[in-house]
């Protein structure tokens, strides 16, 4: 059962989340986040120590529900290009959010400054590929995908998947349909496969 304290750091985390995509690192203050939550700096402080780890936590929480989220789907019965298409299909949507959007051009502009966009890469993104390789290497190991490096394996599709990332984040974006996103799925895993699949 989740603590009254584990409930109000999780409320922070998200309000913080929301000042920071709104109005960038650099404008947000810990006086407006509080002002938001309801509560004071003070109760702030109790829980982060500074404006930087606040927002490397906020952007953490984030990332790791939503790879929980798209992790499920490989989970899932079935044969692995169905697997494979609801992972890719998901994550595509997700690349395509605002939000998404929003939190890593937050991330990016503090990359220069501070090492919170390299913790946050390390301890977020990352660590979700490094599990895809695991994943790969197991279905390696049953016969369904040729022998190689399952970690550059991994690396090949999440290149596939972010193509259009540094379009999105330069605010070219336009919009995806579901029909659309999920005929691009379809697409990035017929390359992984006609490199990976094992021959019939």
């Amino acid at each position: 059962m989740r603590t009254k304290s584990e409930a109000r750091r999780d409320a922070i985390l998200g309000v913080a989340l929301e000042v920071f995509r709104e109005v960038g690192f650099d404008a947000a203050s810990m006086s407006q986040i509080s002002a938001r939550v309801g509560g004071s700096k003070a109760t702030l402080y109790n829980y982060f120590t500074s404006k930087e780890e606040l927002l490397l936590e906020a952007m953490l929480d984030s990332a790791h529900k939503h790879a929980r989220d798209v992790m499920q789907l490989l989970q899932i019965q079935g044969d692995l290009p169905s697997q494979l298409h609801r992972f890719v299909a998901s994550l595509l949507k997700l690349i395509d959010a605002d939000e998404t959007i929003q939190v890593l051009r937050v991330a990016i502009s503090v990359g220069g400054t501070t090492d919170i966009g390299r913790r946050f890469y390390e301890l977020g993104t990352h660590e979700v590929w490094l599990t895809i390789g695991d994943v790969l290497r197991e279905e390696i190991d049953k016969g369904t995908l040729a022998k190689a490096d399952p970690d550059m394996m991994a690396t090949h599709l999440r290149c596939l998947c972010e193509a259009e990332l540094i379009r999105n984040l330069l605010g070219a974006r336009e919009p995806a349909s579901d029909q659309e996103i999920g005929r691009k799925a379809q697409c990035i895993v017929d390359v992984f496969l006609k490199v990976y699949g094992k021959p019939a």
